[in-house]
């Protein structure tokens, strides 16, 4: 039997909203300090939440490689 079928409905659940509500807080949090609501917040910290639980959800930022941009510059 395939090991997910026997997996609890409510553990689904929280394994999936969990994450969510964290995502959710820390940017409601990290937007309150931006608009100087929440003057005693590490923004650091709240951005790493957010970082971390983005990428547990596979969302990573693509940096562009400066290599292509140095080989078009070279050919002028």
């Amino acid at each position: 039997m395939d090991n997910k079928s026997n997996k609890n409905p409510l553990h689904i659940l929280l394994v999936n909203l969990i994450p969510a509500a964290v995502l959710t807080w820390s940017l409601a949090v990290l937007t309150a300090s931006y608009f100087g609501m929440a003057k005693s917040v590490d923004s650091a910290f709240i951005s790493s939440l957010v970082t971390t639980v983005l990428a547990s959800y596979g969302i990573t930022k693509v940096q562009k490689s400066e290599e292509k941009d140095d080989k078009k510059k070279d050919d002028f």
